[in-house]
């Protein structure tokens, strides 16, 4: 009964906008995830979105976009919370990841009447993975506006130190290990290692599953999630390579430090590869590209020219089979409260427009296929990351995601950071998350 009052209204709504005119002077409430005031970043996806509402006003006169900033991990549950208590937004972002909360619940727009694409104009998109992520039974309710994905970086320059061709980067798992082996260092001979060969994280949060254990997991040819029975199976004999590979890196190769069970996933990777402390970086996100251009490490890379080139740092794809690594993006939704959908696609349109797109800082990589076929995204660093998004797969299609996630991390926490078994953890955890959500 709890979701009959906004069920209602969001029939009422939708009934009155799909045979009539919206509001041309309503206020159109726009939800986005970009604070100015927390760094370079969030000022230029700031300005970029002001941008876009002041063009949008002009074009539209008498209808004013309200902008409402909400914190960039609690968008999604702020539109399933206002959904049930009757509170109106108009187009909102959207995580991939939790779209079957969404389905679900039913707080965000079916965005399929409004699509009327031509198939060149689907195609621009649905290359992506997120594309598929975001339909359920003819039902669309998201769009995607970039490409989030990830690579493994690595220093050319201790490549070569090393021996190791750095033109040939590892190919599979085995071959990354001997590659990380080469790598670590003990500069000062004091019996402390100051280069790890390989950073990854398997901190207790979400990048775990995500960017850690999910593509070892697919790689040994398992599944975190199993959509026939709803349940969680991460535990089967693949997780059991996954989880072990894992603790070997640590443990028994020595080529990982045990320190990457701790902090946050930008600590960890992100400013210990920059620091020099990690010789390959497994799970660098296309949103760290910057952060290598700023280093000095690539050359007109960001924003991508036909010269760029990576210089003391590169990337390569990750080394599993089929290559495969998470990707997503954000999203672009319409809430189901909305009384405006028409005019709310109408920015969603002028969002995914290709000018737009391109000067959008937080898409990662470009959304639309067609803008990959331009002269600067033809160099041999911007194709690695071309490949890696075609090879690109997302979590499983559960309502209970951010648990699953949640127990993954906290069975690695066991196996890494208290000692515990491999087999016999994974199964602990798996049963607790099968005894709370099974068929869900």
């Amino acid at each position: 009964m709890r979701f009959k009052i906004p069920f209602i209204a969001a029939l009422f709504y939708l009934v009155c906008c799909v045979n009539c005119s919206d509001d041309k002077n309503a206020n159109l409430r726009v939800a986005h995830i970009y604070d100015p005031l927390t760094g370079v970043s969030g000022k230029a996806n700031a300005a970029w979105l002001e941008k876009l509402k002041n063009e949008f006003e002009t074009t539209h006169p008498g209808c004013q976009v309200i902008l409402e900033q909400i914190q960039w991990d609690q968008i999604d549950t702020k539109s399933l919370a206002d959904f049930r208590a009757n509170i109106i937004h108009d187009v909102i972002w959207s995580s991939p990841q939790l779209m079957p909360k969404h389905f679900l619940t039913g707080d965000l727009l079916n965005l399929s009447p409004y699509l009327q694409w031509s198939e060149q104009e689907k195609s621009e998109f649905n290359w992506n993975p997120v594309w598929e992520k975001s339909e359920r039974d003819g039902k669309r309710l998201g769009i995607p506006l970039g490409v989030h994905t990830r690579t493994v970086a690595f220093r050319r320059d201790m490549f070569i130190e090393a021996g190791l061709n750095p033109d040939e980067p590892p190919r599979n798992p085995e071959e990354l290990i001997q590659a990380a082996k080469a790598l670590t260092r003990d500069i000062d001979g004091d019996g402390k290692t100051d280069i790890w060969g390989l950073g990854i994280y398997f901190g207790p949060y979400r990048a775990t599953i995500e960017i850690s254990f999910a593509p070892l997991l697919w790689h040994f040819s398992g599944k975190l999630w199993d959509d026939q029975t709803r349940r969680a199976c991460f535990a089967s004999d693949a997780g059991v390579m996954a989880a072990q590979y894992i603790h070997d890196l640590i443990f028994l190769h020595k080529v990982t430090p045990k320190w990457v069970v701790s902090g946050t996933y930008d600590d960890v990777i992100l400013r210990n590869f920059l620091d020099g402390k990690f010789a390959m970086a497994w799970g660098w996100g296309s949103y760290w590209i910057q952060a290598l251009e700023e280093k000095g490490w690539i050359k007109g890379v960001f924003p991508p020219t036909e010269q760029g080139e990576a210089d003391i740092a590169d990337v390569f794809i990750t080394p599993t089979a089929g290559n495969t690594q998470f990707t997503n993006a954000w999203t672009i939704s319409i809430h189901a409260l909305s009384p405006n959908p028409k005019r709310s696609f109408e920015f969603i349109q002028a969002i995914l427009q290709p000018e737009a797109l391109r000067q959008f800082p937080d898409a990662g990589l470009p959304a639309r296929k067609s803008a990959w076929l331009q002269p600067e995204y033809q160099t041999d660093f911007y194709q690695t990351w071309y490949r890696a998004a075609i090879y690109g797969k997302s979590m499983p299609f559960t309502a209970n995601y951010m648990d699953l996630a949640d127990a993954v991390a906290a069975a690695l926490q066991e196996i890494l950071a208290n000692d515990q078994p491999v087999r016999d953890t994974l199964e602990k955890f798996q049963e607790e998350y099968n005894r709370r959500f099974a068929g869900e």
